[in-house]
């Protein structure tokens, strides 16, 4: 049997993934994925993955969408399996884009990757203990191993919690407060990371890792400064403290990847607030 072709380190995708139906019905939430791409630019090679227009979403397994996002989740690792990128840079859409991206590079890198998840939220539900059937509060626990079958059988390298660093999580469901403790998965408040970047950096170290990704959900944000995004939710980081704490980790750790999700920007034209972050995201 011929040997697979390896990944290649130095071949970087921007993954443009407007994927909406983990959001539920969001209107905007595909065409502002993709006007934030557009306005991401810059040199990476650049693949879609086809996502329709909005329509009603019929609830599957506990999953509003399911088969839809399935069949997305499968394009958008065929774009990788074919492009064999060692750096991914993705943009959506719904949060449960990092499904494709993270499994991905966990499978590249085995295991040696650290999962900065910058959301208001962690994202751990399954089908079961989700209050709104909805996708994209399901995602990190997927890559953990964990929740519907045929989502789970896409991640052949799940993620063990400590390559994960939940920051900036401010509204956990019930459930995920559960999981969160006992699965002994660490937090950083929106304080510590205003305040300094000491207890991010020491995680960093002690998590005995090279590289890293980056999720970024928009709500991580402060609502009253960036106001375009799919669920605002209050006590958000500024967006100084949040480049600060970006580009802390681009200098502790080599960034093989990034992922920006939910911004909601109608009718409106981008946004100055969000430009300091698009600049990190480019030039990471």
């Amino acid at each position: 049997m011929p040997t697979p072709p390896q990944l290649q380190p130095e071949r970087e995708l921007l993954l443009v993934f407007p994927q909406w139906q983990g959001a539920g019905q969001v209107p905007g939430l595909r065409e502002s994925a993709l006007a934030l791409a557009a306005a991401v630019g810059g040199h990476r090679r650049r693949r879609e993955v086809e996502v329709p227009p909005g329509h009603p979403l019929e609830m599957e397994g506990g999953i509003h969408g399911r088969r839809e996002l399935l069949a997305q989740l499968v394009a958008a690792r065929s774009i990788l399996a074919a492009e064999r990128p060692g750096r991914v840079f993705a943009v959506g859409g719904d949060c449960g884009i990092e499904v494709a991206v993270l499994s991905h590079l966990a499978e590249r890198y085995d295991g040696e990757l650290a999962v900065v998840w910058l959301d208001a939220h962690p994202d751990l539900n399954t089908p079961e203990s989700s209050p709104s059937g909805h996708f994209h509060g399901m995602p990190l626990r997927v890559l953990l191993g964990d929740g519907d079958p045929q989502f789970t059988a896409r991640v052949e390298r799940p993620l063990s919690p400590a390559q994960v660093l939940l920051a900036g999580v401010r509204a956990p469901d019930p459930a995920e407060h559960a999981l969160m403790e006992q699965r002994g998965l660490r937090t950083l408040s929106v304080k510590g990371l205003v305040t300094g970047t000491a207890e991010l950096l020491a995680w960093l170290r002690a998590s005995g890792l090279e590289r890293a990704y980056v999720h970024l959900d928009l709500d991580v944000c402060d609502p009253r400064e960036v106001t375009t995004v799919a669920c605002p939710t209050r006590g958000g980081i500024p967006v100084a403290a949040l480049v600060r704490v970006l580009e802390q980790i681009s200098e502790a750790m080599e960034i093989v990847g990034a992922g920006i999700t939910e911004a909601l920007l109608g009718d409106s034209p981008l946004p100055p607030a969000l430009e300091p972050i698009l600049r990190w995201f480019r030039n990471a």
